[in-house]
């Protein structure tokens, strides 16, 4: 296998992977020089920015990625589920509350940890075990350290989110989410994180550049959990959010929505203003309905407040985002290439 096969090119490593960790590095010293307060004053920040840059547009490029995976009314009709699996989650968050942020948080380790994986050399078997491995290896300590460092605030937010919403179980929800639950239950994703990558390493020792795949990802998750371990939950996870996760998917998503690849700083250029116009038919209607959220049940229409509601809105979307990037991912692999290491970020015009 030749280099080029397992190293992302040059480039592409230095702005979605050197670039977003020398941002949580800076994130990380600017929370320890400033302590608790700033980070918390900040918080909302991060997700605030993500409403309009990369962060919400990444996923409201949904549409577009639709009708790329699909053609004519077959596409038509995968969007028509997608809105469908939208209002039942929406509809289940009303009445289940606390349910649905735990199946939340166990879909985000899943979203999180693949997101991670896509564009990692070589790519991660299409098998369901490897693939579960990868996810929780990838997904599980990034919300694990915070709630394992931070459990009183993380009880916080979660609470904020079912007070603001308006849901009628807030104080029955609080013995769900009490701080001490909390934190056992992130040093318990955090150990679980690790013997999953350490079987990862183990399995996949004989692959070449496997190795070197499990030390950068080692580095990557250290990095990322210096951030929770300092910083207030809702701003470490939020620049997490930001300034990795969404700015990653960025390049996952630049070839099947934007049709341009990210080898170069203009490729790179014309992907994002294409990405971000593609997304304006979705982000358009969300913006309006985040905003009359926000003025209709914040009661002092704070930026905190905002940012909280945004929390909602990624609760209630993201499990039909996953499955259609889910569904990408499967039709990019269906994808052969010599040598059958076929990967989303190389998905073929063929399929478009």
């Amino acid at each position: 296998m030749s280099a080029c096969h397992i190293h992302p090119p040059a480039f592409e490593d230095r702005i979605f992977r050197g670039l977003p960790l020398a941002g949580l590095l800076l994130a990380t010293l600017a929370a320890s020089l400033g302590g608790p307060q700033v980070s918390t004053l900040l918080a909302p920040l991060p997700w605030i920015i993500s409403l309009a840059v990369v962060g919400l547009p990444h996923g409201a490029a949904d549409l577009a990625l639709a009708q790329r995976l699909c053609v004519g009314p077959l596409s038509r009709r995968v969007f028509g589920l997608y809105l469908v699996a939208i209002g039942a989650v929406l509809a289940l968050f009303i009445i289940l509350p606390g349910p649905l942020v735990v199946l939340f948080t166990a879909l985000s380790v899943w979203h999180f940890g693949l997101g991670h994986a896509d564009g990692q050399r070589p790519p991660i078997p299409a098998e369901v075990w490897p693939q579960v491995r990868a996810a929780v290896a990838r997904g599980a300590s990034v919300l694990g350290v915070p709630m394992a460092c931070w459990p009183l605030a993380t009880s916080q937010v979660v609470l904020e989110l079912l007070s603001l919403v308006g849901t009628t179980a807030t104080l029955d929800m609080a013995g769900w989410f009490a701080p001490t639950g909390i934190g056992h239950v992130g040093i318990a994703m955090v150990v679980v994180a690790a013997c999953a990558l350490a079987a990862e390493a183990i399995a996949s020792r004989h692959v070449p550049g496997a190795m070197r795949r499990s030390w950068d990802t080692l580095v990557d998750l250290s990095i990322i959990g210096l951030v929770g371990v300092v910083a207030d939950p809702l701003f470490s996870i939020g620049f997490y959010f930001l300034f990795w996760h969404a700015w990653r998917h960025m390049r996952l998503l630049a070839f099947p929505v934007a049709r341009i690849g990210t080898s170069d700083p203009t490729s790179l250029g014309r992907a994002l203003l294409r990405l971000h116009r593609a997304a304006l038919p979705l982000l358009i209607p969300t913006w309006i309905a985040l905003l009359s959220g926000w003025w209709l049940l914040s009661p002092h229409h704070t930026a905190r407040d905002l940012a909280i509601l945004s929390l909602a809105v990624y609760l209630v979307v993201t499990p039909s985002h996953d499955l259609l990037v889910d569904l990408f991912r499967v039709r990019s692999r269906s994808e052969s290439i010599p040598g059958g290491n076929r990967h989303p970020d190389v998905f073929s015009l063929k399929v478009l």
